[in-house]
């Protein structure tokens, strides 16, 4: 029984890590920093190759406060690459790496749907300017 859940497992995580199921993430991209919150976004690069986008989760966190307590700003937002550019502080803080199988779900509805294509808007001036809107 332990085999077959391990290789079922990892089969599944396999599939997952598949380059057809989602975007990897490349990187954390620090948004802004106080003395009281840190905003950032995980930044995920297309494998499609008609896919100009650049598709971030945006996060919100205190400061000082225990790692699994934040609150999900975007949960799928289409940037740009000169709005993730435009985002671009060069500020440094302490981020978490959260799951992001909600994101995977999201991503996939967006580039499998033309419909949802069209409705998602797209951001192209910065991250946190299109949050505000």
């Amino acid at each position: 029984m332990t085999i077959c859940l391990r290789t079922f497992v990892g089969a599944l995580l396999l599939w997952m890590g598949s380059a057809s199921f989602a975007a990897g993430q490349d990187t954390n991209l620090v948004l802004s920093v106080t003395p009281h919150k840190v905003r950032w976004a995980a930044v995920y690069n297309s494998p499609q190759n008609n896919d100009p986008f650049y598709h971030v989760q945006v996060f919100e966190k205190d400061r000082g406060s225990k790692p699994w307590v934040y609150k999900l700003l975007a949960l799928h937002l289409v940037v740009t690459p000169e709005a993730l550019a435009a985002s671009k502080q060069g500020k440094q803080a302490k981020v978490y790496q959260y799951k992001d199988v909600e994101f995977r779900y999201a991503y996939r509805a967006w580039l499998n749907d033309p419909v949802e294509r069209r409705k998602t808007p797209v951001c192209r001036t910065s991250i946190l300017d299109c949050l505000e809107r």
